[in-house]
């Protein structure tokens, strides 16, 4: 086993030991109050039962690494309720289950290359980049006159993702997206 470090350092698609349980974080909320210690809150996903829970740990509180270990893979297509990857040193394929990568779809395109986690030689999820370039499919027209604080409109990707965005960004423009906040970021280069 690897070695343990401070549950307020939990984040997104991390893998950790608690209690004996293998738990892949599915998302986070650091949550601090006045003069009350910083608190984080993990929704997590025990890899081995399936079951979803939510946790929330003091700033003291420690949790112990998971054993696992990265590989890149492949992202192939989506067929009913499993996403399909390619281990791009073997070439072998494998699949996840959709719900568990149902949010992180809106980020990846088909051929695109993900670092995948693998628990006892299994793969258990993947990484998806902090920032990601998506085209926008399609986008309205900004409304002459719209122009309150901060307007934004909605835009598609080409993902299916749908997100808001400022009222210059134009259908056919290729935009960074964080893909922690599901926020956009800038324009590509």
């Amino acid at each position: 086993m690897a070695g343990t470090f401070n549950a307020n350092e939990l984040r997104k698609g991390m893998v950790y030991v608690h209690g004996g349980d293998v738990l892949l974080v599915l998302d986070y909320k650091h949550i601090k109050m006045g003069r009350t210690p910083a608190t984080n809150r993990v929704k997590v996903k025990n890899i081995l039962t399936g079951n979803i829970t939510e946790k929330t740990y003091g700033s003291s509180d420690k949790v112990q690494e998971a054993d696992v270990s990265k590989r890149t893979a492949q992202y192939l297509y989506v067929d009913g309720e499993n996403v399909n990857f390619m281990d791009t040193d073997d070439y072998s394929q494998f699949s996840l289950p959709l719900e568990d990568l149902k949010e992180a779809l809106g980020y990846l395109k088909e051929g695109e290359k993900v670092i995948t986690l693998y628990l006892d030689g299994k793969p258990v999820s993947v990484e998806v980049p902090k920032s990601v370039e998506l085209k926008v499919t399609l986008a309205s027209d900004a409304v002459a006159g719209d122009s309150s604080s901060n307007p934004t409109k909605r835009v598609t990707l080409e993902t299916g993702l749908e997100i808001d965005v400022p009222l210059f960004i134009k259908q056919g423009e290729v935009i960074k997206v964080n893909t922690e906040t599901g926020e956009y970021s800038s324009r590509a280069n």
